[in-house]
């Protein structure tokens, strides 16, 4: 059964394939295979999915004066009331249910600012403050368990600790984390008391943003943001971490935007041996050894790069890579762009990653080429 998923269920199909059927006969069997729909999506289908079609299947009969639609009826009845608290807490509109809630007891949550494969975002309000709290989503995607796994909470309690010690002027500021005494037992209580991390609030939007109605930045303002994250990426490996998912939505800005900070440690982690495994990586943003499922503190210089000459050019150097051709320098997409631009682009590009300057030579290199702190 495809529990806790919103994925297409197996016996859909069938389900659309006998009311076409039914109405061509015209025969009294479309009550029938109806009705028949509703047992199969009850029994194979996604809870969302069972519910609408029980809902439907009722409200059609019941409309035609058939007397199934009794029966229908009690199998949307039967439906929600197996699948309610999923439907409800588990979709993508779960975290709506929060809003004006106090989270902790301490945080009143104000707006919904995303949903995310891994948590949930809210803002929320202390007294005059404003703050970003991340919430761990008690299943992923696909159903799989993440605050209902007591392992995977833990590790997560884990790292995002270890966040609180990055401080920098280029990462987005954690205050706090939350995890429960012990594990959930189920939605409810997860719903009453979820794990978050609570993090600074960055009202100027993120890079994706601004690519979106600019397409490509002036070079002066490339130069500036990659100083500015060069720094930032430089600050999470001194503590051992490497950040995983580098991309344009996880760059973000003070409201003058101004100032440029790297965010979402969602899946960040503590390397342990030179590497870790990971498949989580934005794979339009990911170094070609993470798509063999290891990742390095090189892996992280491979994705900046990426950002960078995406900021630069417009377009993301990862598209040459995956139809086998040669990345050209960004100069060749805008003019702007200086030679030193290009030669240490290229280089945070390589393919191998032994070959790529680490984040502390690249603070080094753009401290002596354009200064700034």
């Amino acid at each position: 059964m495809y529990l806790y998923t919103f994925k297409p269920p197996r016996l859909d199909r069938a389900y659309w394939l006998l009311v076409p059927a039914a109405v061509l006969s015209s025969t009294p069997s479309i009550s029938v295979s109806i009705v028949a729909g509703s047992v199969l999506a009850l029994v194979d289908a996604s809870p969302l999915f069972a519910a609408s079609v029980a809902a439907l299947n009722a409200a059609y009969l019941l409309a035609a004066g058939d007397p199934l639609g009794l029966v229908a009826t009690a199998a949307f009845v039967l439906t929600y009331v197996l699948t309610y608290k999923r439907v409800l807490y588990l979709s993508p509109l779960a975290p709506v249910g929060w809003l004006y809630s106090w989270l902790g007891g301490r945080y009143k949550v104000i707006k919904l600012l995303g949903v995310g494969g891994f948590s949930y975002v809210l803002a929320v309000r202390q007294r005059r403050a404003v703050y970003a709290a991340k919430i761990l989503r008690y299943v992923d995607d696909y159903g799989s368990p993440l605050a209902g796994d007591e392992g995977i909470l833990r590790i997560f309690g884990q790292e995002m600790n270890r966040y609180l010690e990055i401080k920098s002027d280029h990462v987005v500021k954690a205050y706090e984390v939350y995890l429960p005494a012990v594990g959930y037992r189920d939605v409810a209580q997860y719903l009453k008391n979820p794990p978050y991390i609570l993090l600074e609030y960055m009202e100027g939007g993120t890079l994706r943003d601004l690519l979106r109605t600019a397409r490509r930045l002036p070079a002066g303002q490339v130069v500036e943001l990659f100083r500015q994250l060069a720094q930032g990426l430089y600050d999470i490996h001194r503590h051992n971490v490497v950040h995983l998912d580098i991309k344009p939505e996880n760059i973000m800005f003070t409201r003058d935007r101004k100032t440029a900070k790297i965010g979402d440690m969602g899946i960040a982690k503590v390397v342990s041996g030179g590497y870790v495994r990971s498949s989580y990586m934005s794979p339009a943003y990911a170094a070609p050894e993470v798509k063999r499922g290891m990742a390095t503190f090189a892996s992280d210089i491979y994705s900046l790069g990426c950002v960078i000459y995406e900021a630069a050019t417009g377009i993301n150097p990862n598209v040459f890579v995956e139809n086998g051709y040669q990345i050209p320098p960004p100069s060749a997409y805008n003019a702007e762009v200086p030679p030193w631009l290009d030669e240490i682009l290229l280089k945070m590009l390589r393919l191998d990653s032994a070959e790529r300057p680490t984040a502390a030579e690249l603070v080094t290199f753009l401290r002596k080429t354009v200064g700034g702190g």
